[in-house]
């Protein structure tokens, strides 16, 4: 991100140059509007980066000065999301891009400046034309003028694609850097991933208010702990209706790999989806008297909204086993299982938003505490006195649905590990995740 006194240079001295676009107020509601920064946006990212600095004139009678000016009343302010939306409505690979503001010091104008990243591996490309515009499946660049254009000599495309080989190769490295080291990707801080937090803990909130309704002593409440998992798909645009959305799940749904995958959804009163509180909803927990179980493992809730905030909560399976006191062991290889499971969900999901969209990752996991590790089914050896002391954990990642597709083995070492730490400082072997990944996919539950 831009520092306030980069921000601030870029508005006082508002000259054009290859990393530096300058352009008067775009309306992101206006499909030419769309068009134009997404070509903006484009010729940067395959420049290696850069940003673009919105409410800008040039004064044709000034010598094309650029001046400063209000943003008409007739376009809203813009959001991290509309933008991005915008951008990947023709961008293929999306581009993640940040939206900073900053007051011009003379004209005490707010200007939005959006910071263009330059880590694509592939040159970027658009995927739709806009007439007169944009182009379809044609690739766009900086040029001295300056202005984006295709490039058209041998020299404009060795640029691109050598900036390309170069970001492909770090990735690779620290590709290898995961698989060998086992390391978490860094976490994120910024208002998105508030965003999914906050949405979660209200999740949990409205989750507290429907059991409350139950008997104290109903397995239904998850008295012993439980596990929690968060997605948001990032800048993305939002599915236009309700409806669209139950599709979109349902759709996500038709691949089953276990008897009781994510987002269950039971197809009668009070156990279907509804729209509540802005989203889709459900709780198998509500008591009519026709479940056959109410085990704490079987009364999931959820929640999605429309803009791609899903929420998942779900009772430990150990807990519903009847030869074992609920909230005294943890299996070893079940959350491999479960988060595995809701991955992939996920990730057939978030294939119904857009091509490939980047998405965020919580997973929370409580009532650790004084649970043994250990194989409830014996399949694995663990050896005992593998207690956890601590009672609540948070684990964050941030992945691509199609990385998620192919390397879900990593993406599950790299965020459980220091789940496994918390108890004895067990070290999840990468062969175990394999060989449980390898069961699930092929349903052998």
């Amino acid at each position: 991100m831009a520092t306030s006194r980069e921000l601030k240079q870029l508005l006082s001295e508002p000259n054009e140059a290859l990393a530096v676009e300058h352009k008067s107020w775009l309306d992101l509601r206006d499909d030419d509007d769309k068009a134009r920064i997404a070509k903006a946006a484009i010729a940067l990212a395959n420049h290696g980066g850069g940003s673009i600095v919105l409410g800008f004139t040039p004064d044709v009678s000034n010598g094309g000065t650029l001046n400063s000016l209000q943003r008409p009343e007739c376009i809203e302010r813009y959001t991290q999301d509309n933008l991005n939306a915008a951008i990947n409505r023709y961008s293929d690979p999306s581009i993640h891009c940040k939206l900073q503001f900053a007051i011009h010091d003379l004209t005490r104008v707010e200007h939005a400046i959006v910071v263009v990243p330059g880590d694509s591996n592939v040159p970027v490309m658009c995927k739709r034309s806009r007439e007169g515009i944009i182009t379809q499946q044609r690739c766009y660049i900086r040029k001295p003028g300056p202005k984006s254009e295709e490039p058209h000599t041998a020299a404009e495309w060795n640029a691109v694609l050598e900036k390309c080989l170069l970001r492909r190769r770090e990735s690779m490295l620290d590709a290898m850097r995961t698989i060998i080291q086992g390391r978490m990707l860094e976490p994120t801080t910024d208002l998105s991933a508030n965003a999914l937090s906050e949405y979660m803990t209200g999740s949990v909130q409205r989750w507290n208010e429907l059991k409350s309704s139950l008997p104290a002593n109903s397995q239904a409440r998850i008295p012993k702990g439980h596990y929690e998992l968060g997605f948001q798909l990032l800048d993305v645009p939002s599915a236009p209706s309700f409806s669209e959305l139950k599709r979109r799940m349902d759709e996500a749904r038709r691949v089953r790999l276990t008897g009781w995958g994510p987002f269950v959804e039971l197809h009668r009163p009070p156990y279907e989806s509804t729209v509540k509180n802005n989203g889709l909803e459900t709780w198998l927990g509500a008591s009519d008297g026709s479940r056959v179980t109410d085990d704490s493992a079987h009364v999931d809730f959820w929640r999605v909204t429309l803009d791609g905030k899903m929420f998942l909560l779900r009772g430990y399976d150990e807990d519903a086993v009847s030869t074992i006191e609920s909230g005294t062991v943890f299996d070893v290889t079940l959350p491999v299982w479960r988060v595995g499971e809701a991955l992939l969900f996920l990730s057939r999901f978030a294939l119904e938003y857009d091509e490939d969209p980047n998405i965020r990752i919580i997973v929370r996991y409580s009532g650790l505490s004084g649970r043994q590790l250990t194989s409830v089914t014996g399949r694995r050896y663990i050896s005992p006195g593998r207690a956890s002391a601590d009672e609540s954990l948070e684990l964050t990642t941030e992945a691509t649905a199609f990385q998620i597709k192919d390397n879900l083995v990593e993406i599950l070492h790299a965020l459980l590990l220091p789940l496994y730490e918390r108890f004895g400082f067990f070290e999840l072997p990468q062969q175990l995740v394999q060989e449980e990944v390898t069961g699930l996919r092929g349903g052998r539950f």
